[in-house]
C-alpha cells in the first residue's frame, strides 16, 4: 500500500506541477488533498483544475483557508476599514472561484479515516482533531497530543503547520507533511509526504521537490493578487520568498493596534517587514 498526502498549496501552480510529476512517477494507490488548496496565493482556481485533470479520484479533504474563503465570500466591510484590508485577499480568491466551487468547497469534509489497509489503520486531517487551525508541530508538548490525536491511530497525518514533522507518540506514527505552495520550514522547495506499508508498519517519505520560483514570482504579479490582495499580500508574499512564518507574528504584534485604528494596515505591514528584515520586499 502506498498513500501520498498533500496540502497547503495555496494557489502555487509551479509547485503543484513539479509535485504532481513527482507523485505520478512514484505511482500510489492513494492520493489525499488535506486541504488549504486555495487562497494565499496567486491561482486558487487553476490549481483545482489541475487536480482534477491530473488527479481525478483523488480524496479532498478541507483546511482553515477554504472555510476562511467562504466566510469572506459573506461578508461585506466598509471600505477603508481594518476589516476590509485584512480579507482583501480572501475576498479576491472567492470572486476568482465563483459561487459553484464555493458551495463545493464547503462539502469537504474535515476528517478521514482509512481503516482495513493491510491491518493498518490512518487517520488524516488537516490540523487536528480539535479542529483545522489546531496543528500539531515540534513544540506541541507530549500531554496536549491525546486531544489532537483523538481515539488511537497507527498513522495520523496532519498538515497546517506548513513545516514537515515525523514524530512518534505511544502507539502512534505522526507526520506532518509540510506544504506544497509555501513552505516555513527555510526550505524553499515544495514539500509533500509519501507512506508505504509493509511488514507490518508504517514508513513516511518527506519529499523535497524543486520548481520554478521564478514564474510564481511573476504569477504574484500577473494574476492581480498583489494589486487586489491588499497590503497583507506582502506579508503572503514574503513568506513564500522567505519560507519562513510572517504572519503569526504580525498578528500577534499589530492586529490589535490596526483594530483600535492606532495604525493602518499598509503602515503595520511596513512596519513588521523592515523589523523582519524584509525591506528588500516593494510595495506594489
Amino acid at each position: 500500500m502506498k498513500i501520498v498526502v498533500l496540502s497547503d498549496i495555496h494557489g502555487n501552480v509551479p509547485a503543484l506541477e513539479a509535485v504532481l510529476d513527482d507523485i505520478l512517477a512514484w505511482g500510489p494507490d492513494e492520493v489525499i488533498l488535506n486541504g488549504d488548496l486555495v487562497n494565499r496565493g496567486p491561482y486558487s482556481l487553476a490549481v483545482l483544475r489541475l487536480l482534477r485533470q491530473a488527479l481525478p479520484g483523488v480524496r479532498l479533504l478541507a483546511g482553515n483557508h477554504e472555510q476562511y474563503v467562504i466566510e469572506a465570500a459573506g461578508e461585506s466591510h466598509e471600505p477603508g476599514t481594518p476589516q476590509y484590508d485584512l480579507t482583501r485577499f480572501a475576498r479576491w480568491t472567492a470572486e476568482q472561484l465563483g459561487p459553484a466551487l464555493l458551495d463545493e468547497l464547503g462539502g469537504w469534509a474535515d476528517h478521514l479515516d482509512l481503516e482495513d489497509l493491510e491491518g493498518a489503520s490512518v487517520h488524516v486531517t488537516h490540523g487536528s482533531r480539535l479542529g483545522n487551525r489546531a496543528g500539531i508541530s515540534a513544540s506541541t508538548p507530549d500531554e496536549a497530543l491525546p486531544e489532537r490525536l483523538g481515539d488511537p491511530r497507527d498513522l495520523f497525518i496532519a498538515s497546517h503547520t506548513h513545516r514537515p514533522l515525523l514524530r512518534r507518540y505511544r502507539d502512534t506514527f505522526i507526520v506532518n507533511v509540510g506544504s506544497v505552495g509555501t513552505p516555513m520550514d527555510a526550505d524553499v522547495r515544495a514539500c509533500y509526504g509519501r507512506f508505504s506499508f509493509a511488514a507490518g508498519r508504517w514508513r513516511a517519505e518527506i519529499r523535497r521537490v524543486a520548481y520554478d520560483r521564478a514564474r510564481t514570482e511573476r504569477d504574484f504579479g500577473e494574476s492581480g493578487f498583489m494589486h487586489a490582495g491588499g497590503p497583507f499580500a506582502r506579508i503572503i508574499r514574503a513568506e513564500f520568498r522567505e519560507a519562513r512564518v510572517l504572519a503569526g507574528p504580525w498578528m500577534r504584534r499589530y492586529h490589535a493596534p490596526v483594530m483600535a485604528g492606532e495604525l493602518s494596515v499598509a503602515e503595520a505591514v511596513e512596519r513588521h517587514l523592515e523589523e523582519q528584515n524584509c525591506r528588500h520586499l516593494p510595495a506594489e
